[in-house]
């Protein structure tokens, strides 16, 4: 299926490449982070990966070996692959991505010096996967559901590499009797993680299952030594200034149309706001004002205004925070009004419109507390804690309690 790349060819080397290129202005974020994950093949740089050669916009591979159907090996030859595959996934897992891509298109296999090695295409297209597994030229792979029921990454991830292994092999697996202990109970548990999942198997990473192939590959056990064992995604963020340069390129005149533009506007403020957040946090103040007033230009909306305010606040510019703070709920009511909520923003825990407007209510008490209206402040600092509870507001309500016993 390598329709669904463009071929083309460096101009400097004249050396072929595949090009994944962008799609469309409403898939500009979904882009980034295809980029994003390009970046970390590139910075890893693993053997059984196809090499990056640049990112951004769009993406470019050295040429891979051609797809073809994967080839009936033997044991040994197999669990090697599944070995080769386990090393990449529990690299990438250690990097934040996941889940990946297991059809033929993007796990491919070449012969080299008489052995079976894997070509894995990272990042790559999941229609190309959907559409391989229904493909009747790929029964045999397909009975074996690349679509699991698991929501988590990893576990799902383990478990589609039992099965690439399993699809790898010339017949089915020799009677278990046959075997010598340590390979039979190796079978015994991929045997388990196809039939009930690799959680119920005890194993809950790459790593671990790498373990399981070394046997079976008959290779030392220092061969899978410095693999991360990672058993949940690390959250992993964007970089922001890749997102803000690569945003303001695409506002310039003449790069979107007009009715585009909102694909980029939205979450280019959501990437100012939140280069905002670290400035802040670093200490650099000015810069941090700088961005959350440029993602105001881009998206008037409350929490922007509220982290203004604060920024406000810190550089001894009282005057102007209150009257930020007093945009920020002005913002809050129009927008509850007509609906309106930027989906590029998102919390970490609870309701995210609810730890907005906590936020608010916590920044408007902590302002007037220093004015000295102690109603006032305790009004807002529990309404704050009644809609986000937090342990910042429970220090606000502590200071407003001492304010009053003075």
């Amino acid at each position: 299926m390598d329709e669904f790349w463009l071929h083309g060819s460096d101009r400097q080397s004249g050396a072929r490449v595949l090009v994944h290129p962008r799609s469309y202005p409403y898939t500009w974020t979904d882009d980034l982070a295809t980029e994003a994950v390009a970046r970390t093949v590139q910075s890893l740089a693993l053997p059984y990966t196809v090499p990056v050669l640049h990112v951004g916009p769009g993406i470019v591979f050295a040429e891979p070996p051609p797809v073809r159907p994967w080839p009936s090996l033997g044991i040994e030859a197999a669990a090697t692959c599944a070995l080769q595959t386990c090393e990449v996934a529990a690299h990438l897992h250690a990097r934040g991505c996941g889940p990946l891509l297991f059809g033929p298109s993007h796990l491919r296999l070449v012969e080299k010096d008489g052995h079976w090695q894997i070509r894995w295409l990272v990042p790559g297209f999941e229609a190309v996967d959907m559409y391989e597994a229904r493909a009747k030229d790929h029964e045999r792979e397909r009975a074996h559901s690349r679509l699991l029921g698991s929501s988590a990454s990893i576990e799902r991830d383990v478990g589609l590499i039992a099965g690439f292994f399993v699809s790898l092999l010339a017949a089915v697996p020799p009677p278990e009797e046959i075997l010598d202990p340590a390979p039979r109970e190796a079978f015994r548990t991929l045997r388990r993680i196809r039939e009930e999942g690799p959680e119920a198997a005890g194993v809950k990473d790459a790593a671990s299952l790498a373990g399981i192939f070394a046997v079976l590959a008959r290779v030392p056990s220092t061969r899978i030594q410095g693999f991360p064992v990672v058993r949940a995604l690390p959250r992993v963020f964007p970089d922001w200034d890749i997102v803000i340069t690569d945003g303001e390129e695409l506002l310039k005149p003449g790069s979107l149309p007009r009715d585009d533009r909102g694909y980029v506007k939205l979450p280019l403020a959501t990437a100012y706001h939140q280069r905002a957040s670290r400035a802040w946090a670093r200490g650099e103040h000015e810069a941090a004002l700088a961005d959350v007033e440029r993602a105001l230009e881009l998206d008037d909306r409350a929490p922007y205004h509220t982290t203004r305010a604060v920024l406000l606040d810190t550089l001894h510019r009282r005057a102007e925070a209150i009257a930020a703070i007093a945009m920020a709920f002005t913002m809050d009511a129009e927008a509850k009004e007509r609906g309106i909520w930027n989906n590029y923003e998102r919390s970490g825990r609870g309701n995210a419109k609810d730890v907005e407007r906590a936020r608010a209510y916590l920044t408007r008490g902590l302002l007037v507390l220093r004015a000295g209206s102690l109603d006032e402040a305790e009004a807002d600092v529990r309404r704050a804690d009644e809609l986000a509870p937090s342990a910042l507001s429970k220090r606000a309500l502590a200071a407003v309690a001492r304010a009053r016993a003075r």
